[in-house]
């Protein structure tokens, strides 16, 4: 039988619930109000971005552009998350993946500020990204596939459709440098590379740093 451990069951039912949800009200108001936007639009005498809310670093988590968006982060959660909670404890795996998540969309807003300061205030490209939301999952996802593969480097995952077993460690590692040569390359319009590099990098210090690499065992 299958085990889905108690926080990863809730937190797949409310992106499954909110993204139902959000489909039959005002999606526009939705988005606007709990999508991620850059709180700063730097260079401009406004400097405070009017789409920002204090909640969104935290909303904009379980939120989904598309289904195919929330059934590639949802199938992650249910592959890994169970596992992890397991080895965390529920109370430390809900704080690890709202961190995560948190973590990755301040740097998903540094690197969108960078780039709002290639252009000038007064021009399409610097308000198309400051009106841009950034939405889903991903960041906390990233942070529950470091986690797999620095708790269980050794373990071998097969990626479909190739019969091929690859090692947990290697499999996210190789993730990690295309999502960077993706980011700084800009491709894939469209998605937050640089929020999922964010998502395994405080992954990776609350691991290293923060004792959640030990079992709550």
């Amino acid at each position: 039988m299958f085990y889905l451990s108690p926080v990863a069951r809730n937190l797949l039912i409310a992106n499954v619930v909110i993204f139902l949800l959000s489909g039959f009200l005002n999606d526009e108001y939705i988005t606007r109000q709990f999508a991620f936007f850059n709180p700063i639009l730097p260079g401009s005498p406004e400097l405070l971005n009017p789409n920002f809310k204090i909640w969104q670093p935290f909303t904009y988590m379980f939120m989904h552009g598309s289904l195919g968006h929330l059934l590639s982060n949802m199938f992650a959660l249910l592959i890994f998350g169970s596992g992890i909670e397991t080895f965390f404890g529920s109370k430390r795996f809900l704080i690890y993946y709202l961190v995560t998540g948190i973590g990755a969309s301040f740097i998903y807003s540094f690197v969108n500020m960078y780039d709002m300061l290639q252009f000038s205030p007064d021009s399409e490209p610097y308000w198309m990204l400051a009106a841009t939301p950034m939405v889903g999952a991903s960041g906390a996802i990233f942070g529950i596939l470091i986690a797999y593969a620095y708790l269980f480097p050794n373990n071998e995952l097969i990626i479909f459709p190739f019969p091929i077993p690859i090692k947990a460690k290697y499999l996210v590692g190789f993730y990690a440098v295309y999502e960077l040569y993706a980011g700084i390359q800009g491709t894939s319009m469209g998605v937050a590379h640089f929020a999922h590099i964010g998502g395994l990098l405080i992954g990776f210090i609350l691991l290293r740093y923060f004792g959640f690499g030990k079992s709550q065992y």
